[in-house]
C-alpha cells in the first residue's frame, strides 16, 4: 500500500484538514520513538489528528497500542521500506538548539531570572495556561536585542504566563514595558519582582483581550510580544490588540504559533490575516523556538480523551515555532469589543 492510497482512505472520514504529508511525518516520528508524546513532537501534526490517525493506523494493522507506547507492526514498518519512509532524526545546531541566536550574553539575565520565577504561580486551564522553559523567555529577549528590538524601545506584553515582562525587566534596556493579562496571580507576581530588581519602568494592567485596548495604549509601543490561544479567533484578537499598540511603520511584533494545535491550513489563514488585514510582513520564523514545561492539567485537557495511550508526558513534548512581524503598511483596525467565546477550535487540544 503507498501514502497516497493510505490517504485516499482515510481523507474522507477526517473531520480534520490533513495532507499525504502528514501520514509520512507520523510514520517517520513512529520509527524513532514509540512514546506517543515524542511522536506527537516530532510529527509536527495536530495533536487530535495524530490521535485520530494512529486509531485508522491501528485498523489497517500498521501499528499496534501495547500499555504506554504505540508501535509499528511488521506491517508497518514494510509500509515505511516500501514508501521510503526514513527515521525522523534530530539535526538541529547543539549550540543554540535551533534558535539562531545564542543566550551566552545574557547568562546573568538567565540565572537571576531563573531564581525569581522559582516560585511563580502554576497555570491555570481555565485560561489556557502553560509556560515556557526559562531558556525560552531569555531567548525571546536576545532575539528582541538582535533585531533592535529591545534597548529603549516601548514594549507591550499581551499576557504574559511566560512572565517575559519579569526577563525584559532585568536586562534595563526597555524604556517602558507594559503587561497586560487575566490573571491577578501574575500581574502582582510580575509588578513584585520587577520592584524587586530596581526596574521602574514596569506596568502591569488587567485586561481581557476581547475587550478594546485602552485608549491610552494605541499606537503607544515599539514592539508588542504575545503567545495567544490558537484558535483563528483568539490568534486575530491577540495579535490585532498588539498591531493597535505599535506606532505605526516600522513597529514590531513576536508570537508563537505550534504545529500541535494548529495545522498548516491555520497556518496559511493567520498568514493572509498578517498580511492582508494587518499590514505587516513576516520577518522571522524561528522553527521550535518555544519549549513548553508540562502544565499539570494534562488530564484535563480536552485531548485526553482522544488520546490512544494514558500517560502523561515525561519530558517536553508541545514546542512552537516564533514568528517575527513588521508593519510595513498602516491599515486600518478596528478597536472595537469582541462578542462571545474565542479559546476553541476544532484543532485547540490543550483548553
Amino acid at each position: 500500500m503507498t501514502v497516497g492510497e493510505l490517504y485516499g482512505k482515510l481523507k474522507d472520514k477526517s473531520k480534520w484538514f490533513f495532507m499525504e504529508r502528514d501520514i509520512e511525518r507520523i510514520f517517520s516520528a513512529l520509527r524513532s520513538s514509540g512514546d506517543f508524546w515524542e511522536v506527537l513532537d516530532r510529527s509536527e501534526v495536530p495533536v487530535l489528528l495524530v490521535s485520530w490517525l494512529v486509531g485508522e493506523f491501528e485498523r489497517e494493522g500498521l501499528v499496534e497500542v501495547v500499555e504506554e507506547e504505540v508501535r509499528l507492526t511488521e506491517e508497518g514498518r514494510r509500509f515505511c521500506e516500501e514508501n521510503r519512509i526514513p527515521e525522523h532524526r534530530r539535526l538541529e545546531c547543539p549550540w543554540c538548539r535551533g534558535k539562531a541566536v545564542h543566550v551566552e550574553a545574557y547568562m546573568k539575565v538567565l540565572r537571576e531570572f531563573k531564581r525569581l520565577v522559582s516560585e511563580r504561580p502554576k497555570p491555570l486551564r481555565q485560561y489556557d495556561q502553560g509556560f515556557v522553559t526559562e531558556e525560552s523567555t531569555i531567548a525571546r529577549v536576545v532575539l528582541m536585542a538582535a533585531r533592535g528590538d529591545l534597548e529603549g524601545k516601548k514594549v507591550l506584553v499581551l499576557g504574559d504566563d511566560d512572565l517575559v515582562g519579569l526577563a525584559l525587566a532585568l536586562t534595563g534596556a526597555p524604556g517602558e514595558v507594559v503587561v497586560l493579562d487575566i490573571d491577578d496571580r501574575l500581574l502582582d507576581f510580575i509588578e513584585n519582582k520587577a520592584r524587586e530588581v530596581g526596574f521602574h519602568g514596569l506596568e502591569v494592567r488587567r485586561a481581557d483581550f476581547r475587550d478594546p485596548l485602552s485608549e491610552d495604549l494605541v499606537g503607544r509601543f515599539d514592539v508588542f510580544l504575545t503567545d495567544p490561544s490558537e484558535s483563528l479567533p483568539a490568534l486575530r484578537a491577540f495579535i490585532g490588540r498588539g498591531v493597535v499598540g505599535l506606532k505605526g511603520i516600522g513597529g514590531a511584533g513576536y508570537f508563537g504559533l505550534t504545529r500541535a494545535e494548529s495545522s498548516l491550513w491555520k497556518w496559511r489563514e493567520l498568514e493572509k490575516i498578517l498580511v492582508q488585514d494587518f499590514g505587516m510582513a513576516i520577518t522571522d520564523i524561528i522553527h521550535d523556538f518555544n519549549a513548553y514545561l508540562g502544565w499539570g492539567y494534562e488530564r484535563e485537557m480536552k485531548a485526553w480523551n482522544y488520546l490512544p495511550v494514558k500517560s502523561e508526558p515525561k519530558g517536553i513534548w508541545y514546542r512552537s515555532c516564533w514568528f517575527r512581524i513588521e508593519r510595513v503598511e498602516e491599515t486600518h483596525l478596528e478597536n472595537a469589543p469582541i462578542e462571545g467565546e474565542i479559546v476553541e477550535d476544532d484543532e485547540m487540544a490543550t483548553a
